[in-house]
């Protein structure tokens, strides 16, 4: 790679100026720094990012969330709802109703009282994707109707028998009807309110529920959060924390190393041992949700090589052509096993059969597919297009590397590639702002998107179902690589309302049979979730009952005390 001499000053100012900002804010007074290492565009849920969707564990929590355990617990609400509290009935149509009781003297950040209306305003803007662009899953078709009881007290009744009420399609109360509903009024939709913007956070329009209040946004540096006096939890053992954006892995290393922050999480495996070595460092690991694969766009394609990606056996030549066991051998490390379905291994048939390393089978399907190399400079073509792919990811350094490697495998069955590692910012940004995956505007990308590790249910129609692909006349779908198997999403769907527990999991293995013969999604790794914390500022004991699904990493925050 060159590299100019203006280029290197540029980046030698960028990162004493980010040294000089972070030390100064981690030494002053009861404040926690954390190493962010992706930037959103928005703040959830007008951001689909999981780095937005954390942040959330600071200043907007809602009904109830999990332990390091995978236990739920209450937030927001008196009790879960359950078939032994009455709280869940079955009603004589066989569908399900869950009853929710919010806890009395709950308040906005804004000091304005919580109630079921703020429940059933984001309902409604649910039910209607016109009112706003973000993820819904397949609540607007699962949930029949919802019904305000009292200010406290609500109830929602799901279509059919909905066994995972608790984890899919739930009611949401973390987002202010006083704040939203006003430009609701204004525009018909929440897309363009201040309270999901940095504008909006530095001018105090970020309203939420949880420990702390959203106070500065300072775009390409931090986010910060004061302690909330309206929170009625346990106090913040941090009066400030503030999520310092690192987006290179090598400097988010540093950073802890140097004392600049105080916690690093969500790193590689690889990195494990370098952050073992930094001294006042505990480290420690809980169960992985998010599993790197490489993602083929055959659906929403309108790149050169469309045509080709459409075409099962050229994916599957594609994944036949990489030894995926040996780069997780040599780029995470020994005993790295290759997930074989994006769902969780819990729910995988046991005779599953995914595509190994076989470039006899590369080979002889991109032949037969007429994908052949014409004109003898080493790449195969078809039709005067050349096969060659537009390869995504983030710019993480273990997803890079991986890129690089797949691209030798690649080119020794001549099959060219563009390596385009991007900001997380830009590739998972949504549809309205041109976000590359819900654009589709790619043929290959690798990146992690979590499971539920509660359930075996996909929720496909938003992710996979064919009804899925966003575009100017529908932005919330979020099935940017064009996934369409309608015997998967008949599946996925029985699944969701499938309560006999042994007949739910043989329609699973089902659908994720349908799913893995696509050829899409092919796993490349789990990773744990990884934290780093600096001993000398955190009391180690307080900070380890962390979250274990996809966005709660942080859902106990105001538990974590400084070290004595």
């Amino acid at each position: 790679m060159k590299r100019t001499a203006r280029f290197i000053l540029v980046a030698l100012v960028m990162v004493l100026s980010l040294s000089v900002g972070i030390s100064a804010t981690a030494q002053d007074g009861n404040v926690l720094v954390i190493g962010w290492e992706q930037e959103p565009p928005l703040l959830t849920p007008r951001s689909d990012l999981a780095f937005a969707s954390l942040l959330t564990n600071f200043y907007a929590r809602d009904v109830w969330n999990w332990d390091v355990n995978r236990q739920i617990y209450p937030v927001m609400v008196e009790e879960i709802p359950s078939p032994e509290n009455g709280m869940v009935e079955t009603l004589e149509n066989g569908a399900t109703k869950v009853t929710y009781k919010l806890r009395e003297g709950l308040l906005w950040s804004d000091g304005e009282a919580i109630t079921s209306a703020d429940c059933a305003f984001w309902h409604e803007v649910t039910m209607d994707p016109t009112k706003g662009t973000f993820q819904r899953g397949s609540y607007p078709e699962v949930v029949a109707s919802f019904d305000v009881i009292d200010d406290l007290t609500f109830s929602m009744t799901y279509t059919t028998p909905f066994p995972d009420y608790t984890s899919q399609s739930t009611a949401t109360c973390g987002y202010p009807e006083h704040i939203l509903r006003p430009i609701l009024e204004a525009e018909g939709t929440i897309d363009n309110a201040a309270m999901f913007t940095p504008d909006g956070v530095n001018a105090g329009a970020t309203v939420g529920y949880g420990p702390y209040i959203a106070t500065e946004w300072i775009v390409g540096e931090s986010i910060r959060f004061e302690a909330n006096p309206n929170w009625d939890g346990a106090a913040p053992g941090f009066s400030t924390v503030i999520a310092r954006f690192i987006l290179d892995s090598a400097q988010m290393q540093n950073a802890l190393a140097a004392g600049e922050i105080d916690v690093a999480f969500n790193f590689s495996d690889d990195l494990v041992e370098g952050y073992q070595a930094v001294e006042g460092a505990e480290v420690f690991g809980t169960p992985g949700v998010f599993g790197d694969a490489i993602w083929l766009n055959y659906g929403n394609n309108r790149g050169p090589i469309a045509s080709a990606l459409a075409d099962v056996n050229v994916r599957t030549a594609l994944i036949a052509a990489i030894d995926r066991a040996t780069l997780a051998e040599q780029l995470i490390g020994p005993g790295t096993g290759v997930p074989k379905a994006w769902h969780p291994e819990a729910f995988w048939p046991e005779d599953l059969e995914t595509i190994g390393y076989d470039v006899d089978l590369a080979n002889s399907l991109l032949d037969a597919a007429g994908w052949v190399d014409s004109d003898g400079d080493g790449l195969r073509d078809k039709d005067g297009v050349a096969l060659i792919i537009r390869f995504f990811t983030t710019d993480r350094q273990i997803r890079k590397d991986y890129q690089i490697a797949i691209a030798e495998y690649w080119s020794a069955v001549g099959i060219g590639s563009q390596l385009l590692p991007v900001p997380a910012g830009i590739l998972f940004a949504d549809y309205l702002e041109r976000g590359i995956l819900d654009t589709g505007d790619f043929d290959a990308a690798i990146f992690a998107l979590s499971a539920s590790a509660l359930s075996p249910y996909a929720d496909a129609p938003d992710w996979f179902g064919c009804d899925g692909i966003p575009s100017a006349e529908d932005p919330n779908g979020n099935n940017g690589w064009g996934s369409c198997s309608p015997e998967f999403d008949a599946l996925d769907l029985q699944v969701g309302s499938t309560v006999d527990p042994a007949e739910r999991l043989a329609i699973a293995q089902e659908a994720i049979r349908e799913f893995v013969g696509e050829q899409f999604w092919h796993g490349l790794y789990l990773r744990q979730t990884w934290y780093a914390i600096n001993t000398n500022v955190i009391d180690p004991a307080t900070a380890k009952d962390v979250g274990t699904l996809s966005a709660n990493y942080f859902n106990k925050i105001e538990l974590w005390q400084p070290a004595s």
